[in-house]
């Protein structure tokens, strides 16, 4: 990934950081003075291909600089954010944009009252950010000024090294910003976990619900309580931004579902739950269960327990785990679940599904209970009466569909990473077809769960990407949504369809898509499986639900 970092100060120690990553390319132009001219130039790096997303991280005692009346002062701030929204607006629907609010350093003797002008310049600043983040959607506040308030100003600016060398500053001050961009590149790519699994004694509430009752354990609105409730009130926020919850808990199911329906103080309800394991099993034991019934990778999970001897033993057994120290001062929770937020959660937006997945994968156990009782498969199936719309991608799809690609691992033939902007341009090629489906039945819609990137070329088309959430495997959906795409290419005058499946450690449960569904293997190299079929002479396809052109 690459990013273009624009300033009007010397953040060369940012810059030197990034040249010796391997996975973040950094671009700055050279000299300070550069910075809006840079942004303004269509022609410059800032809007190549290969470039990711534009940070511009300005001081403003900078920008005001030689401005004498406040005025002046603010007029030049307006004329820097007329040409910052300019270049949004020139990269809006290609890359992102992270721009820092603004922070001045009261350097001036002045009177109390005289004070307050810097103070009217940074809000000026920060309420024109905060309509251009409202008003496109590739524009994202940097939060520099926030950095600067929890370092502490004398901490964050160096004195030495401005007068040494002209540097800003401090080296502890830029290493922040390093760790911040190199958390918003990461987000780009949305790997961040999907589920995390609590403990209940002593992690949601104070004390053990088994010994002390549901009078006795520390779960309030005031005093030792509130640490509890507020760590439940952070966690709650994590579940609608679509964080998975789960409980593992060591305890009595009935004692500790009392607490979870019915305490007055309790946050978190049973439906804000996916699934629960309450008994007396092993930890790992019951978390790997977790994993198996979600239907999704064990390294999606992060798991929180106040005891050390628990932690260890998942950590011992089950590596792939992430599993945090928890904190020694239970004052310290609300800012644990930050913390917990931003290393492994943290995303730049959410999609209409995220905020609906709780209930998504709530359905999709249902689901999987149904099936574990029935004993006619086909039965089953056609009982869930399930309804497949299927269309081709169109500019309020992208988001999610980009999203597919880079947070789906098991049914995915062949892993290929997009950003929106990559779906975007398959989407304006004449030479690609993209198709995007949803999924719904008795128990619920799952959302878009399904996407298909196909590649053509005069009589051939090649599938690019087959994607499908593993909310909805083991269905045969892909069986319907793959006929349906064969017709519409037969329509399209496509005479032969080529297919990939590309061998990672997570999609061994899309290895044998095409040999089930009649394609003829043509080759096998290092783990790449290239297959064909010829349009006319595709097999019929059992279908078990109803699929609908959108």
């Amino acid at each position: 990934m690459k990013f273009a970092l624009l300033t009007n100060i010397n953040l060369e120690f940012v810059i030197r950081q990034f040249k010796h990553d391997k996975e973040i390319d950094c671009y700055s132009p050279d000299g300070y003075g550069v910075w809006l001219q840079t942004l303004m130039d269509e022609n410059s790096p800032v809007y190549a291909g290969d470039m990711d997303a534009v940070f511009v991280v300005p001081d403003a005692a900078e920008i005001i600089r030689g401005q004498t009346t406040f005025n002046e002062k603010m007029e030049e701030l307006n004329r820097v954010m007329n040409h910052i929204e300019y270049s949004i607006e020139k990269l809006l629907g290609k890359k992102k944009m992270f721009i820092g609010d603004i922070h001045l350093r009261q350097s001036e003797i002045t009177s109390l009252k005289g004070s307050l002008g810097n103070a009217a310049l940074e809000s000026r600043w920060r309420d024109y950010l905060l309509s251009l983040n409202d008003k496109y959607d590739n524009c994202y506040v940097f939060p520099l000024k926030e950095m600067i308030t929890k370092l502490g100003s004398n901490e964050f600016y160096s004195d030495k090294l401005w007068y040494l060398g002209g540097v800003k500053y401090s080296i502890k001050a830029q290493n922040l910003i390093v760790n911040e961009i190199k958390l918003l590149m990461t987000s780009l790519n949305k790997k961040r976990k999907k589920c995390l699994v609590l403990d209940l004694d002593n992690t949601l509430w104070g004390g053990v619900i088994g010994e002390d009752g549901m009078d006795g354990i520390e779960l309030a609105e005031f005093k030792e309580g509130a640490r509890y409730k507020d760590f439940q009130k952070r966690l709650k926020e994590l579940k609608e931004m679509g964080i998975l919850l789960a409980i593992c808990s060591k305890n009595n199911l009935e004692d500790a579902m009392e607490v979870i329906r019915n305490h007055k103080h309790m946050v978190l309800r049973e439906e804000d739950f996916v699934c629960f394991k309450i008994n007396w099993e092993p930890k790992s034991k019951n978390i790997e269960e977790i994993a198996a019934e979600l239907n999704i990778g064990i390294d999606s999970l992060v798991f929180i327990d106040d005891n050390p001897v628990e932690r260890e033993g998942v950590r011992e057994n089950l590596p792939h785990v992430s599993v945090p120290e928890f904190p020694k001062d239970t004052s310290n929770l609300e800012s644990f679940a930050h913390e917990i937020y931003r290393k492994y959660f943290y995303t730049l937006d959410n999609t209409v599904e995220d905020k609906s997945k709780t209930k998504m994968y709530r359905d999709n156990v249902k689901r999987s209970t149904e099936k574990a009782a029935s004993t006619d498969l086909e039965s089953f199936f056609r009982g869930l009466q399930t309804q497949i719309y299927i269309w081709e991608v169109q500019e309020a799809d992208i988001k999610r569909a980009a999203e597919l690609t880079q947070k789906t691992n098991q049914f995915n033939l062949t892993t290929r990473r997009y950003t929106e902007q990559g779906i975007r341009n398959f989407v304006m090629s004449e030479d690609f077809i993209v198709y995007i489906a949803s999924v719904n039945d008795k128990y619920g819609d799952n959302g878009k769960v399904c996407l298909v990137i196909v590649k053509s070329d005069g009589k051939t088309a090649l599938i690019d990407s087959f994607i499908m959430s593993c909310r909805v495997m083991g269905r045969f959906i892909e069986d319907q949504i793959i006929d349906y795409i064969e017709s519409d290419l037969i329509l399209r005058g496509i005479e032969i369809l080529k297919g990939q499946y590309i061998q990672t450690k997570k999609n061994i449960p899309a290895m044998k898509f095409y040999d089930r569904l009649g394609y003829h293997l043509l080759s096998m190299v290092e783990g790449i499986k290239e297959y064909t079929l010829t349009l006319s002479e595709k097999p019929e396809r059992k279908k078990y639900g109803e699929l609908i052109k959108g």
